[in-house]
């Protein structure tokens, strides 16, 4: 008997020796990490390989945490890098986890590096995750900057505080004669805003769970910390948001990631694992501008070359119309109402080009026949809309790269009604354009997933209390994290399905060449050389936003020889825009009295093999 306990603990014991050198020598996913845990993680997959992995250090956090990039292929020359960027808000830890476990898929297989680099970011918002790691959990998205967000003269003096002792961030709901939220009448649990096309009048505010700590009448109007660095970039930037800060780049991380890419002009695409989701839909348009676009006058100095009336007013879509037959192209590119707003001045692009609409809805439509072979269910409540201000918006507007973002995870929909979808109405007319649930639906929908997945657990009973400035009241509500942050036991299947997608997009970027040339002898030591280029990928190069902003590295094909002459063309010519799987053409007249030439292409991206070309025969 004892030897049969002694031989049963000593099995337990090498199981458990030999699980925790498993830990020790692997990178598992059984847990979400703190900001700690992640740099440990780092530090392994670099270690792991030496020879190709760097870690960068970019920035520091305002409360101390340092933010890394993981360096994939850092010795690669003249090769297109995707950077990925995961968890920019602190408030959805799944997407760190999944930029993890990306870095772990590339490094365990060579194929996703060859002639690719990498560069992955999985926390860049260290700060805000501290709600949450915290005993008391909320949705935390702001750095630890000292921000005085209500404009008195104090700081962080006013956060959420856990009133009911449930260790969770809820909403507080007061009965108020001048609130405009109801309870529904299908569901007591839950707080919808009351409709007065339906005879319907709000009997309650909703408010943070907390109190008025500095008595200037608001709650949780000025808790930790001060910026959220997700919304802190360039295209979009809201001076006005509390939480935006001052001006782009004010926050360390948001301007070491911009330092970061602009320091790094090989990189082609980018990532960003977060909550909005390029790759199921593409990025939305119907934004509108600064700018009147219905009540246009066209300045004199160009409605005289285009036969416009300036002293009359047009729309947009007459302005286009006048400009096309004047101007049928602006430099090989179509005129639409982007190039007519450009050409007029009017404001920065808000909207996607039309030429990069084509292939974003190409490959959203391939995701989800990808999912589907998968057996993965795409019936699922909408991802965030992308935010003003954010990451994967300065990527593509300000880049001008093919920028995807990928949200992980959204709850499956399970109300009776788990079909009914609003399109606002100024997408309407566009089938691309994401569905966005109803939010009154969404509710109904996040309470069915909470009763059915999660057996009740995620949301709070509205228990009575006693509130120092409001009175009695009711708290409780949808738990924080519910809706973003599935169980630990789902994060394992969700990056093994859904992340290898981003190493399909990987293959579709462009991908030039040298491919032939065409000599032709005019006689008397004059040539005409053609060469041809060709983009043996499926994404252009740029993209069209690339095109207009001129920030992609530039692509230059550099001709030399000894005695070279050129009488037609420069020695250093751009390539300019070249499609997805085409070929361009460029062309010199030269004069040389020898039998050899070279080509090659000059670009951090792509091949810079020398071409010999033959001349005379």
């Amino acid at each position: 008997m004892i030897k049969n306990v002694l031989c049963n603990l000593l099995v337990l014991a090498i199981l458990a020796v030999g699980a925790n050198l498993q830990a020790q020598n692997g990178l598992s996913f059984d847990k979400y990490k703190t900001n700690s845990e992640v740099q440990k993680a780092l530090t392994m997959l670099q270690q792991k390989s030496p020879s190709t992995a760097a870690l960068h250090k970019i920035a520091e956090s305002p409360g101390g945490e340092p933010v890394f990039v993981l360096e994939i292929g850092k010795d690669l020359k003249n090769v297109p890098a995707i950077f990925v960027g995961a968890n920019f808000e602190g408030k959805t830890p799944l997407s760190t986890e999944g930029a993890l476990f990306l870095a772990k898929m590339i490094l365990d297989s060579a194929n996703y590096t060859r002639k690719l680099k990498w560069m992955i970011l999985p926390l860049p918002n260290p700060d805000a995750t501290v709600g949450y790691f915290s005993n008391v959990k909320w949705e935390r998205t702001v750095n630890d900057s000292s921000v005085n967000d209500d404009k008195d003269d104090q700081l962080n003096e006013d956060g959420p505080e856990d009133l009911n002792g449930d260790g969770l961030i809820t909403k507080i709901r007061a009965e108020d004669p001048e609130g405009s939220y109801i309870i529904s009448d299908k569901d007591p649990r839950i707080m919808i805003k009351a409709d007065p096309a339906k005879g319907e009048r709000g009997k309650y505010k909703l408010y943070p769970e907390g109190i008025d700590n500095d008595g200037d009448g608001e709650i949780n109007e000025d808790g930790p910390g001060g910026i959220n660095p997700g919304i802190n970039f360039p295209h979009l930037f809201k001076s006005n948001a509390r939480d935006a800060g001052l001006w782009p780049g004010e926050a360390p991380e948001t301007y070491g990631v911009m330092k970061f890419i602009f320091d790094h002009p090989e990189i082609a695409m980018v990532y960003t694992l977060g909550t909005s989701d390029f790759c199921m839909a593409p990025p939305r348009v119907g934004r509108k501008g600064g700018a009147n676009m219905e009540s246009l006058k066209i300045p004199a100095r160009f409605a005289s070359r285009i036969g416009a009336d300036p002293e009359k007013t047009y729309t947009m879509n007459e302005a286009v119309e006048i400009f096309k037959a004047a101007m049928p192209s602006r430099g090989g590119r179509e005129m639409n109402a982007e190039t007519v707003a450009e050409f007029l001045g009017l404001g920065a692009t808000v909207n996607p080009l039309d030429d990069d609409l084509k292939f974003y809805t190409d490959l959203s439509e391939k995701y989800k026949a990808y999912l589907k072979a998968k057996g993965f269910s795409t019936d699922r409540l909408a991802a965030d809309t992308d935010k003003d201000g954010s990451f994967e918006l300065w990527a593509y507007y300000h880049l001008g790269v093919p920028s995807f973002s990928m949200n992980l995870f959204t709850p499956p929909k399970l109300s009776e009604q788990k079909n009914k979808e609003a399109v606002p109405k100024e997408n309407a007319s566009r089938e691309s354009i994401p569905r966005t649930t109803d939010p009154d639906e969404r509710e109904k929908n996040l309470q069915a997933y909470i009763d059915k997945k999660l057996n009740g657990a995620g949301f709070v009973k509205w228990q009575s209390y006693t509130h120092p400035t409001l009175g009695k009241v009711e708290i409780g509500g949808i738990a924080p994290f519910v809706n973003s942050t599935p169980p630990v036991s789902q994060i394992d299947s969700l990056c093994k399905v859904q992340l290898p997608w981003l190493l399909t997009l990987s293959k579709k970027l462009p991908d030039l060449h040298l491919m032939n040339e065409v000599v032709t002898d005019l006689g008397a030591g004059v040539y005409r050389l053609e060469l041809f280029v060709e983009n043996r990928g499926f994404l252009p190069y740029p993209t069209a936003m690339g095109g207009k902003n001129r920030q992609p590295a530039p692509v230059v094909v550099i001709l030399e020889g000894e005695n070279l002459q050129l009488l037609e063309g420069y020695a250093r010519t751009p390539l300019g825009d070249i499609g997805g799987n085409q070929v361009k053409k460029l062309t010199w007249t030269i004069k040389t009295d020898k039998k050899a030439l070279k080509a090659h292409i000059e670009s951090p991206l792509f091949d810079a093999t020398v071409r010999q070309i033959k001349i005379g025969g």
